[in-house]
């Protein structure tokens, strides 16, 4: 029995390309638990968050202009591979007694319904409609729960029909930069769908990626104290989560990407507003990926002054820049690497990660973002913005010289493990370092501050119904 186990093992860690030893690391992580990230403070407006005034964001955006002219590749990369079951989670029986009120009144009004659906729900009593809504939203073989979120219409168009949110990132990406790539990550069973409603819209530059098996992880049983096991003997593997991206984004073939979630979308009257927010920090990223060249380039050379300039700009990123960059050597190393530019919304208590100055191992200190999950206790509620996911990542080395491997900036050690009941056992599961934390650790990173009208997600079903999504 040991021996077939074994054998089971090893073919099934041949087919995601691990070894023994990638095991006995995820093992080693499972049995001690996530610790704590080292945030020091909470990024604020003026310290680790710029907050933009006009001469700057006609600079940001003369920037863009400038980038675009040189033939820079724009990307824009959604990671939509989740499925939409949580957004329908508190449709079920027994309903909260507001989400019932609100279903009774409102039932009728959501996209996604067809005509005769919706007339059924209209001319039905308005205590029987909460029932006959639910039960078309999640019915097993024929409701809207089973599909992955992307593919679940969003909003009404003024022709009657509807979009869903696969299509709305399209058009709004295609309002702000024409022809210009985009690329989904897609859950694999929906993958050939999906293609085919990304391909009616005639956008010619769209491709589709799934989460290759070699992310996935184990989990840990804490009453046995080993690694779980399903019924046949074989080992349990999950989904490593959003980390597990970091390989999907490692393969985009693009100057700049830019990384929105799938469920932060708009309708089409709120677009134009959106694109002229997200074209300031793309252009942020623009100047800064040229000022960072420049500043190699300067190093490069031996340019009078250039360590010091270089080091005296990389403090914005790096409040132990002085110490970490003393020469010509050590500030080509802080340098060289992959920037990002990340827009950060002002908290109104939605939900997200923080942007807080974080210390690392090698004792730089940055503006990294942070899951409320990571903070240690006496950081919590003290972050005075949140991470909506709006994020331009410059990802080539100066020069032509090529594009960065992404896996060399992420910081392995901020990994996510949470508790979770699986066949009626306890067990602990693994995530990988967050795309967006642990992920991008060692990247240069900006925080640049946006309004609360650019993040627009759509988190349970009830959020459809809002104002502001009606056309």
């Amino acid at each position: 029995m040991n021996q077939d186990r074994h054998a089971a093992d090893s073919d099934a860690l041949k087919s995601r390309g691990w070894t023994l030893e990638s095991v006995e690391i995820q093992r080693e992580q499972l049995a001690s638990g996530c610790q704590p990230v080292a945030a020091v403070s909470a990024c604020e407006a003026g310290h680790g968050i710029d907050v933009l005034n006009l001469e700057e964001r006609i600079t940001a955006k003369a920037a863009l202009t400038r980038s675009m002219a040189n033939g820079a590749k724009w990307v824009r990369f959604v990671p939509a591979s989740g499925a939409a079951s949580r957004m329908f989670a508190g449709i079920g029986e027994p309903r909260e007694a507001a989400v019932e009120a609100q279903l009774q009144l409102e039932a009728p009004h959501f996209p996604f319904w067809s005509i005769d659906q919706k007339q059924k729900l209209t001319d039905l009593p308005v205590s029987e409609r909460p029932a006959q809504a639910a039960v078309w939203m999640l019915d097993e073989e024929t409701g809207w729960s089973r599909l992955p979120k992307g593919l679940i219409p969003f909003h009404q168009t003024e022709e009657g029909g509807a979009r869903n949110s696969f299509q709305e990132h399209v058009a709004e990406w295609r309002q702000l930069m024409g022809n210009a790539a985009l690329h989904f990550t897609v859950p694999g069973p929906f993958q050939k769908e999906i293609q085919s409603t990304l391909e009616a819209t005639n956008h010619g530059s769209i491709t589709t990626s799934v989460q290759h098996p070699s992310t996935d992880t184990v989990a840990w049983d804490l009453e046995k104290q080993e690694l779980v096991r399903q019924s046949h003997g074989g080992l349990l593997f999950r989904p490593g989560g959003h980390g597990a991206l970091l390989q999907n984004l490692n393969r985009v073939a693009g100057d700049f990407i830019c990384v929105r979630n799938i469920d932060n979308v708009v309708p089409a009257s709120r677009m134009a507003a959106r694109n002229e927010e997200q074209a300031i920090l793309m252009g942020e990223c623009a100047r800064l990926t040229d000022e960072r060249n420049a500043h190699m380039a300067a190093v490069r050379s031996g340019q009078s002054k250039a360590v010091q300039n270089a080091i005296n700009w990389l403090s914005a990123f790096d409040e132990k820049a002085h110490e970490q960059a003393t020469d010509a050597a050590s500030c080509l190393l802080s340098l060289d690497r992959p920037l990002r530019v990340a827009g950060m919304v002002p908290n109104t208590g939605e939900p997200g990660g923080g942007p807080f100055w974080v210390k690392h191992a090698n004792g730089r200190i940055s503006p990294g973002i942070v899951e409320s999950a990571e903070l240690p206790d006496e950081m919590k509620g003290k972050g005075s913005h949140f991470n909506p996911v709006d994020l331009i990542c410059s990802v080539q080395k100066p020069n032509g010289e090529g594009a960065y491997d992404l896996n060399d900036f992420a910081d392995q050690e901020m990994f996510f493990t949470a508790q979770k009941t699986w066949n009626g056992k306890s067990i602990r599961i693994l995530e990988r370092p967050g795309l967006w934390n642990g992920g991008m650790a060692h990247w240069l990173t900006r925080f640049v501050e946006m309004p609360n009208t650019t993040f627009a997600p759509v988190k349970t079903v009830l959020d459809l119904l809002k104002p502001e999504r009606q056309v």
